[in-house]
């Protein structure tokens, strides 16, 4: 699995953690009337998708890729008229405020920026009982081989070297007293490992 698509799953698993009765799945970044049809069938739901606008090249020789990351929650009115509104608005918020400077738990991501979120009204979903509410946020994802890690660390079997041996070190010295008699010592200098 790609980065881009191991960070959209970040991001569906975390929204399912933030409301576990919810269907969270992914979708292709565009969605018309015929798909919120389908949404519908299993409100409240959320849907995830992670576009990617223009890549910037580093000195390391990775691309940090600006994703466009969009959640679309769809709920609809329960018990009363238009309180699929309020909850639409809520989970709105709450997605909004556990994105923003969130990584996702990827180690090469940044902090989500730019976040936005609306409420999408349209005449004929309010009357079908439709609450359709997008958050949308900037993540920048590293992706690409770090060059210079592996130009400026010792690798070994394809794996980066944290740790080298230890040996033993062994110091004799003279030990003078202040009566002028001389005495050796032997000390164990070995270092300490952690």
């Amino acid at each position: 699995m790609g980065k881009i698509v191991d960070f959209r799953q970040k991001i569906i698993d975390g929204i399912k953690q933030l409301y576990p009765s919810m269907d969270v799945d992914w979708y292709d970044g565009l969605f018309d009337e015929h798909d919120i049809a389908d949404w519908t069938l299993k409100t409240p739901c959320a849907r995830v998708a992670v576009m990617n606008v223009p890549t910037e090249q580093t000195m390391t020789g990775e691309l940090n890729a600006l994703l466009r990351c969009v959640v679309v929650i769809v709920d609809e009115n329960t018990h009363a008229s238009l309180d699929g509104d309020a909850r639409a608005w809520d989970m709105v918020e709450n997605v909004a405020t556990w994105a923003n400077l969130n990584k996702f738990g990827h180690p090469d991501a940044a902090p989500a920026q730019n976040i936005k979120f609306k409420r999408i009204s349209q005449p004929v979903l309010r009357r079908e009982g439709v609450s359709i509410g997008v958050v949308e946020w900037q993540s920048d994802l590293m992706i690409g081989t770090n060059r210079v890690l592996q130009r400026d660390y010792v690798w070994y079997q394809g794996k980066q070297v944290t740790q080298v041996p230890q040996s033993q070190v062994t110091i004799r010295g003279d030990v003078h007293t202040a009566a002028g008699y001389t005495d050796h010592e032997t000390i164990d200098a070995t270092p300490e490992v952690p």
